[in-house]
């Protein structure tokens, strides 16, 4: 017993050294990557920071209402000829003097720019915000998209291994029959053909799905190493019915509750307070300022600072009036390209009102037709499967050859993986449309 209990703490170790060493499997649905995505993805934590940068500049704009106050000090050291500012007279002696300013600045009038400017912040602000809903809605499409794709992916790939197999058995049939001298080589060659391409098939698969794996855990900001099972929704779904009749009316309320079109109308207020802001230009501008200012020389012995400081007080107010008369056609191209900018603003949100409604017309269409595709791929793979079962027997028996046989089996692959990816575009399209109408986006 004794000789085998090192054996044993050599297992004993191996084991738990494998049990640490396996990656833990993180099973997920879809509602789980959204939850992550909305926490943790990085374009979506840029857009909120961008959101609290508009909004801090909001609030300052406020500030512009009010009086700028600063405060200056001099201290003056001096040898030789000076001015006295006691006395104002000119001196051949050391001056050492200290002076003090506090000033307030105001600004009176400027053409209402100051309450434009704060409208522009504010305008600027809730872009800021809608533009957060958009990139909301963006991420969970994607997400939704990479989902589909990966549960798509892992079905078809778990088909084409069956495939494989089934083109195993039959080259191993097909040997039989040409060491028994019943079919040529070249028949043998033809089955390993077709397993040949369904074998780059699943290598393309897997390729798609590694891909998708690391888009979805990048989407939620996870580590690459990250292992994650992806919960499998049910595919017996109830469509949205009346489509026909009511695309137009669906595709209207969509685009208005798109976040890029309201983000677009904003963007073209926008624009016009600009134009305003440009337009301010033109009107004289008028300031007002009040200083008080006073001195003390350390020179003079004779009289206390702080009686210096009282004596030699100034307490001034004065207005300042600009009125612009030629400004070289600068304010004239600030008003022209604002006006023009405008302008943009306006064909732009024209233009994505256009590409969002072809974008739901289009979701809308991909429904419909993933509704008929379904029901039509479900009847092919039904018929080609039995005529594969059918054409299986025939090959065993030699009353078919291999071109025959071989047709039938790409027809039953095809039938297989379009029946696959019209159940899973069908899920994604309805969830589609459901959360462009406002619903939340589920699978």
């Amino acid at each position: 017993m004794s000789k085998r209990l090192p054996q044993i703490f050599v297992l004993l170790f191996f084991c738990i050294s494998t049990a640490q060493e396996t990656p833990k499997v993180e099973f997920l649905t879809f509602a789980d990557c959204l939850e992550r995505t909305m926490a943790n993805n990085l374009a979506l934590q840029h857009g909120l920071l961008g959101e609290q940068v508009a909004l801090t500049q909001y609030k300052a704009s406020y500030g512009k209402l009010l009086p700028e106050i600063t405060a200056t000090g001099d201290n003056r050291n001096s040898w030789g000829k000076e001015i006295d500012s006691d006395t104002n007279l000119f001196v051949d002696e050391a001056l050492h003097t200290n002076e003090g300013t506090l000033n307030a600045n105001f600004n009176l009038f400027a053409g209402f720019a100051v309450w434009k400017n704060i409208k522009a912040e504010k305008q600027d602000r809730q872009i800021s915000k809608i533009n957060v809903e958009r990139i909301k809605n963006d991420i969970t499409i994607d997400l939704a998209q990479r989902y589909i794709t990966i549960l798509y992916l892992q079905e078809i790939i778990e088909a084409n291994k069956l495939q494989i197999k089934s083109s195993e058995k039959q080259i191993e049939l097909a040997q039989l029959k040409f060491d028994n001298g019943s079919v040529s080589e070249s028949e043998v060659f033809k089955i390993k053909a077709q397993k040949a391409s369904e074998e780059l098939t699943l290598i393309t698969n897997q390729n798609n799905l590694t891909d998708n794996l690391i888009s979805i855990k990048q989407l939620m900001n996870l580590a690459i190493d990250t292992e994650i099972a992806l919960s499998k929704p049910d595919l017996e779904i109830n469509p949205l019915t009346n489509l026909d009749q009511q695309q137009y009316d669906l595709t209207k309320t969509a685009v208005n509750r798109h976040p890029a079109f309201r983000k677009s109308q904003l963007e073209t207020d926008r624009a016009r307070t600009e134009l305003s802001l440009a337009r301010s230009l033109r009107f004289p501008v008028i300031t007002g300022r009040m200083f008080w200012r006073t001195n003390f020389s350390s020179t003079e012995d004779m009289i206390p600072t702080h009686e210096q400081i009282s004596g030699n007080a100034n307490t001034a107010i004065r207005f300042f009036i600009t009125i612009p008369i030629f400004s070289r056609f600068q304010t004239w191209a600030e008003v022209k390209t604002a006006k023009l900018e405008w302008k943009q603003a306006q064909i732009f949100s024209k233009l994505e009102e256009n590409r969002l409604s072809k974008e739901v017309m289009k979701a809308i269409t991909d429904t419909r037709t993933s509704i008929k595709k379904r029901d039509a791929s479900a009847l092919a793979f039904e018929f080609t499967q039995k005529s594969l079962g059918a054409d299986d027997l025939k090959f065993e028996l030699g009353k078919i050859n291999i071109n025959e046989w071989s047709l039938t089996k790409m027809n039953y692959n095809k039938a297989q993986a379009t029946l696959i990816q019209s159940r899973y575009e069908l899920l994604f399209n309805n969830a589609l449309i459901k959360f462009y109408l406002g619903e939340a986006f589920s699978l």
